[in-house]
């Protein structure tokens, strides 16, 4: 073989070893392996933001509106009724995330009678973000993450809710609910006070959540 012939092989040969070597995406080549520890709720900041026995945490992948903000009292209704104060979650901590974010919150999934709480906060309206699409660390749920939220509507708002109307006396301009009325997307919803239209059958603060 020529000198010139062998120096063609030898660059081809140098490319192929390169690209091999950039082939494989973030995603893959990160660690799918997840620890799992228990912990109790103590109280939720917002639908994102979670107060535990063992710090305060704060889900991965997704983004709930910030309080006051359209959105962030239901993704907070949602929160506090997948995972009620004093009830017990799992936390789970990828390999492959940080420990904790700048402002000192430990990066967990929170997981609580096998509901994945971050990807129901998704289905209700969340966004699927803080992940390797976007400048963060890859996690393993960030394709089912990214998945539903490309499948589901985010938050909108209206002036007349129906969680307004439900915590509002029948009267002419509302006339009584039943649940039957409430399109799935808006339940459950919280009681703030007097259950006006009879929908908490068991007397736990939630209408419709049978």
């Amino acid at each position: 073989m020529s000198t010139r012939g062998r120096r063609t092989s030898l660059v081809v040969a140098a490319l192929a070893i390169a690209l091999a070597g950039s082939a494989a995406p973030p995603s893959s080549a990160a660690s799918t392996d997840v620890t799992w520890t228990s912990a109790k709720v103590l109280s939720w900041s917002d639908g994102d933001t979670v107060w535990t026995s063992r710090g305060k945490v704060r889900l991965i992948g997704i983004d709930t509106p910030e309080t006051g903000t359209c959105g962030a009292a239901k993704a907070l209704s949602w929160a506090q009724y997948y995972a009620p104060v004093g009830s017990y979650v799992k936390l789970g901590n990828p390999a492959s995330v940080i420990d904790k974010d700048r402002y000192g919150r430990l990066l967990r999934y929170v997981d609580r009678n096998g509901v994945d709480i971050g990807n129901r906060q998704i289905m209700k309206g969340a966004k699927a973000r803080y992940d390797g699409r976007d400048g963060f660390q890859w996690h393993p749920r960030q394709g089912k993450y990214r998945s539903t939220d490309a499948s589901y509507a985010n938050y909108t708002c209206t002036t007349s809710t129906w969680a307004t109307r439900v915590n509002s006396p029948v009267t002419a301009s509302n006339p009584d609910i039943d649940c039957a009325d409430i399109p799935d997307a808006y339940k459950p919803f919280r009681i703030t006070g007097t259950d006006y239209h009879r929908l908490d059958a068991d007397g736990d603060g939630w209408g419709c959540d049978g």
